[in-house]
């Protein structure tokens, strides 16, 4: 600044300082800024009046928008409520009326999607739209009339058709006491009973409350699965699959390893029946309490069963006895959950034969269809597996043994002399005497055998003089000589008792805990990769066994460790899940 004024007076005295001062007031006035904030402000306040008026248009818009939406929430929630006796669509026009909002509802948009099980509703879905165009009283400075306002919404309610297979332990284990001093059985029978009552009859009350059932006929099926060595599937549902059919005394499958990577049973591949015979016991003759697959009615499958009363009864009845196959019991009660069965279960729905006569039906009508396919909207299908043990040996009759002519031969007038063919000799030994001969026995009945006898004696003038006598005999066998088929054998004898025989091989084998538990696994991920839902539970079970059923599971935490005390209140928790599963809004 000193240095500017001095320029100033040395200047101010020469014609040249006057231009010198001029354009030193003109620097200054071109620096000085005073007043430009005046300007800036300006501008600032005019974009500020815009973006205020963007709001305020978009504001309104929103409040329409959200009008138009809570309305169309609140008219299908009512429309797509299962109680709800009105016409769907007319439900959601009354709302917008009430609303006044009626202009902006797009009628054409309403849709209604509903199913009915046993007769009754149980799922509908409503579907609506609305909109207008609201006039903006800012945007058309920027050359916007209007904003849109719209809504669409959708509701659905739905009470989720169950399938459910209730896989029970009755093998010998279960009839020892449980930790209440009671029989794991006598557990068992209370608290499955239960759970039946909370799927089928009402979830929230219990079963000797006495109060009504809450749960609509026809909504949950509940096939029970008894289990031991086998399962007993039963002569009519076995009936209705492709079996071989080399005896009819019994009615089990034999399912190879190859089975059980699919959860289904295809209808058009031939099952291989078991074998009727008897493993375990020592004596001569065959005991049915011994066999793989017994002949108790209370072990047979009840497929899809609509009534907790008779469920009740069929629980009731179970008792205990046998090995442990958890393998096969997961693969019955996985099948029969699986569509591939759904031609099975409807023929069971018949309620006339194929001569036209009526007959009771095996499976209530209101399961005509099941079961449902994998993918359909609102089903559920569940797997309860309970075991108290592990897997243990499952006996099997070799290839060769099953069905054909066996060496056995029996007498059709004595029922108890058999005949046994030995291959090697040729000849044919008679259980009943011990001796070899060359029929078996009855056929040689009028046969003449003729017998030559060397005699000799001895006196003291003639010495030794020999002499031979032939006879001549009939044979008197009475009756005839039937060879046996394999299967008539394991009706009647044992498998040890045929084993006794040193020229007669082994006729069964067995498979182990550890080539029945890889089959329990296999059967387990294929049935959870359809979407099943597995819960297993270990009644009083080791841990190996409880590891075992914790890879079963869906999930680990779908894997439940009981005792005799808490068995009623671990089904109790089960059912509660399912309810909650099912229950869709």
């Amino acid at each position: 600044m000193a240095f500017d004024r001095l320029s100033e007076m040395k200047a101010s005295g020469t014609p040249g300082g006057l231009r010198t001062r001029l354009g030193l007031r003109l620097h200054a006035f071109r620096r000085d800024e005073d007043g430009s904030m005046i300007l800036f402000s300006l501008f600032i306040l005019i974009l500020m009046l815009m973006a205020g008026g963007v709001a305020i248009d978009a504001m309104r818009a929103e409040y329409t928008r959200v009008t138009i939406q809570n309305t169309l929430d609140r008219a299908v929630l009512a429309a797509a409520d299962l109680d709800q006796s009105e016409d769907a669509k007319g439900v959601v026009i009354d709302y917008f009326d009430k609303a006044n909002l009626s202009e902006y509802l797009d009628t054409e948009s309403i849709s209604v999607d509903s199913s009915t099980a046993a007769g009754q509703l149980s799922y509908r879905r409503v579907t609506a739209s609305a909109s207008t165009d609201v006039p903006a009283l800012f945007l058309p400075m920027l050359g916007i009339e209007t904003l849109a306002a719209a809504g669409v919404s959708s509701a659905e309610e739905g009470i989720t058709d169950l399938e459910i297979s209730l896989i029970l332990d009755v093998s010998g284990s279960m009839g020892w006491a449980s930790s209440t001093g009671n029989s794991k059985i006598y557990e068992l029978r209370n608290a499955a009973k239960d759970f039946v009552h909370y799927m089928q009859c009402n979830p929230n009350t219990s079963r000797t409350s006495g109060q009504p059932c809450s749960v609509d006929f026809g909504k949950v099926s509940i096939t029970m699965v008894p289990y031991s060595e086998q399962v007993v599937v039963g002569e009519t549902l076995l009936s209705q699959f492709m079996v071989s059919d080399e005896h009819n005394y019994s009615h089990c499958v034999t399912f190879s390893a190859d089975e059980f990577q699919d959860a289904g049973i295809p209808l058009d591949v031939e099952l291989q029946r078991a074998g009727h015979f008897d493993p375990w016991s020592n004596g001569d003759y065959a005991n049915d309490n011994s066999r793989p697959c017994r002949l108790n009615s209370w072990r047979q499958i009840r497929p899809y069963v609509a009534n907790h009363n008779d469920l009740y009864s069929y629980i009731g009845s179970l008792s205990a006895g046998g090995n442990t196959s958890i393998d096969v019991a997961m693969k019955w009660g996985a099948a029969l959950l699986d569509p591939d069965a759904q031609e099975v279960i409807t023929a069971l729905t018949a309620s006339t034969d194929d001569e036209g006569n009526t007959i009771t039906p095996v499976v209530d009508p209101a399961f005509d269809g099941r079961p449902y396919n994998y993918t359909d909207d609102y089903t559920m299908k569940v797997i309860v597996l309970m075991t108290d043990g592990v897997n243990t040996d499952q006996h099997y009759l070799k290839d060769g043994y099953r069905e054909g002519l066996s060496e056995v031969y029996r007498n059709t007038y004595y029922s108890s002399r058999f005949s046994i063919y030995n291959a090697n000799t040729g000849k044919y030994y008679y259980t009943h005497d011990g001796t070899w001969n060359d029929w078996p026995y009855g056929d040689a009945d009028g046969e003449t055998v003729t017998t030559t006898n060397t005699h000799c004696s001895y006196s003291w003038w003639y010495g030794y003089r020999c002499w031979t006598e032939t006879t001549t005999q009939t044979i008197d066998q009475p009756g005839s000589a039937v060879q046996m088929t394999y299967p008539e054998v394991w009706d009647k004898f044992t498998t040890d008792w045929y084993d006794d025989w040193s020229w007669l091989e082994t006729p069964e084998s067995s498979w182990g805990n550890g080539t029945k538990n890889a089959r329990l696994d296999t059967i387990c991920d294929a049935t959870k990769e359809e979407g099943v839902i597995v819960y297993t539970i270990g009644f009083e079970v080791t841990y190996d066994s409880s590891q075992v059923m914790t890879a079963c599971a869906s999930t680990p935490g779908h894997y439940f460790s009981a005792n005799g005390a808490n068995l009623s209140e671990i089904f109790g928790t089960i059912a509660n899940s399912i309810n909650q599963l099912r229950l869709t809004q």
